[in-house]
């Protein structure tokens, strides 16, 4: 429900009763698509995964390719 009310702000009980029945149809979507409890499990997994914002500038990716210690000086 959280990572929902993240994409689908909403307010009130209104909102909250309609962000429930999306959430029990996601389920019974994945749990209808499943073929085992892990299967299940990791299907979930994944859409949530999908769901949450990933970062725009990875530390990794914050020296630039031609860096000094890349240098054979």
């Amino acid at each position: 429900m959280e990572t929902l009310k993240r994409h689908l702000p909403v307010s009130g009980q209104q909102g909250l009763h309609e962000l429930r029945k999306i959430a029990i149809r996601f389920e019974e979507k994945i749990y209808t698509a499943a073929t085992s409890q892990s299967d299940y499990l990791r299907k979930i997994a994944l859409k949530m995964l999908t769901m949450e914002p990933k970062p725009q500038n990875p530390i990794g990716n914050a020296l630039p390719s031609n860096s000094a210690g890349d240098s054979n000086n």
